[in-house]
């Protein structure tokens, strides 16, 4: 049996098999393998990585939507590329101490026609711009130093009380000035993709705590494919298997026990089976409803799917950036429950947010000599066949045109993608209107943070990596968090099972 790329794989019989190389199943499968365990790592596609992929194209290195590191410092795959051994090769491209001007953001206020706009150091470590962003004095600016002093000192087992409670419910009971709240409605879109009226007050308040105290927007050269690389190349130097460009078929199980997949390329046993594949496409179609209880099963069934990404890629012909991070809002762009249906609906606003990163600044190669390359992105539906997608490109490209005229000058060709490639890239979409998540499900109230679900599928031997399960925080790090914890599970697993022999 040969796939391209690999040599004849004889053994067939594995300790640990998992399904996807996204930041979960890929962290889950390096520690794995490096703790002495026989893992086969199944991607579906040739390009690895899962939604923390990095393109490398015509002399460009790109992320495939905007990306930033939360937390900058303490990010779950510092430890990880500490227990492989190659912390030296853990080198983000910001620090959280950067003393360079790092953002620039544009906002307008409800009440004003023009946008104010500034250009700062890394985000949250002084708040003074944002101060001058909002137009905020006297005890307005104190109201919003008291709100934003709260979130950076609360303890975490506070902020673990608050998992049953919306960020919106949390400010209702607290002075905050109209210019923070719309800030927090535009944070709860940008960094979570989720309303603020239905973002858990811990998960908000976790990570614009971390921002605070941590540092937020962090990158890597190349992107955060260059993580990827990484663990990849240390999964097959300590003796893992990977093969790529095989979608499962079926989790195999038996007498309610993980007994391996079956794949197009045949089937390979194991007593344990991580999928990064998503909870909803593993448990209802990689496994089958039949084998777990009707309450599990409506259970998944309904987890609530965060939004999307969508984006937009500007090919710049000169360089004209000089900030890392470019963010535009207003009062009205950011989006409530309310607001996105109505967009879902076709009702674009008037202005959307964009959240843009230049990777220029973290990396000098990562566009040809006297070029530039910008990923830009807004929210949307995670529909694979959303109806707003295109109205939503042509819109950023209209804002991109009136409020940044040098970069749109520059721009010498542009790339789209949406929802429906993120599904086809990362998770099946098995159930309506789903799948085209640029983070995962149960991101929001009453299903996240503690009512998170388990990582321990209830059949043995079935685990679950990824944002879907078992963590909390942001994207890449919530899903390396999930990762690292399902690796320890498995091991406690696999030695009860040699004990029992």
């Amino acid at each position: 049996m040969k796939w391209e790329g690999e040599e004849n794989i004889s053994n067939q019989e594995y300790d640990v098999i998992v399904i996807g190389s996204g930041p979960g199943g890929l962290s889950a499968a390096t520690l794995l393998q490096k703790r002495g365990l026989n893992c086969l790592l199944i991607d579906k596609n040739n390009l690895l990585g899962g939604k923390m992929i990095s393109i490398e194209k015509d002399g460009y290195a790109y992320d495939l939507f905007p990306h930033g590191q939360v937390p900058m410092r303490g990010s779950a795959f510092e430890p990880i590329f500490a227990e492989l051994g190659v912390s030296d090769e853990f080198v983000p491209a910001l620090e959280p101490d950067d003393p360079r001007d790092i953002i620039t953001l544009l906002y307008r206020r409800g009440d004003r026609k023009e946008h104010n706009r500034v250009t700062q150091g890394q985000a949250m470590a002084d708040p003074e711009p944002f101060f001058k962003l909002w137009d905020l004095e006297g005890d307005q600016k104190e109201a919003a130093i008291k709100v934003m002093t709260e979130m950076a000192m609360m303890p975490d087992e506070e902020i673990d009380k608050l998992d049953g409670i919306t960020m919106d419910e949390w400010l209702a009971e607290r002075e905050v000035p109209g210019p923070l709240y719309n800030y927090l409605g535009f944070h709860a879109n940008a960094s979570l993709a989720e309303p603020i009226d239905l973002v858990a007050a811990s998960e908000q308040i976790l990570i614009m705590k971390q921002m605070m105290l941590q540092g937020g927007g962090g990158q890597y050269k190349g992107g955060f494919g260059g993580l990827t690389k990484v663990m990849v190349r240390e999964f097959e130097k300590n003796g893992g298997t990977l093969i790529k460009n095989c979608k499962v078929d079926k989790i195999n199980i038996e007498a309610g026990v993980v007994t391996g997949v079956t794949t197009p390329e045949g089937t390979f046993d194991a007593p344990v089976v991580v999928s990064s594949a998503g909870i909803q496409p593993t448990i209802l179609k990689l496994c089958g409803e039949q084998y777990f209880d009707k309450t599990y099963v409506n259970y998944i069934k309904g987890l609530v799917p965060g939004w999307a990404f969508t984006s937009v890629r500007y090919f710049l012909e000169k360089p004209v950036m000089d900030t890392a991070m470019y963010v535009m809002y207003s009062d009205e762009s950011w989006l409530d429950t309310p607001r996105f249906e109505k967009m879902k609906n076709g009702e674009i606003p008037e202005e959307v947010i964009l959240f843009m990163v230049n990777h220029n600044f973290y990396d000098e190669n990562a566009a040809p000599p006297g070029k530039q390359v910008l990923v830009s992105g807004t929210v949307c539906s995670s529909d694979p066949e959303a109806k707003e997608i295109e109205a939503l490109w042509k819109k950023m490209d209209e804002q991109m045109q009136e409020f940044f005229p040098d970069i749109w000058e520059a721009c010498e060709r542009r790339e789209y993608n949406g929802p429906k490639d993120i599904a086809e890239l990362t998770r099946d979409s098995v159930l309506e209107g789903q799948g085209g998540e640029c983070v995962g499900l149960a991101q929001i109230v009453g299903q996240c943070g503690s009512m998170k679900p388990d990582s321990n599928a209830p059949i043995n031997g079935l685990y679950i990596a990824g944002a879907d399960a078992g963590a909390k925080g942001m994207g890449t790090h919530q899903s390396a968090l999930s990762g690292t914890a399902v690796a320890r599970m498995v091991q406690q697993y696999l030695r009860g099972r040699a004990k029992m022999r």
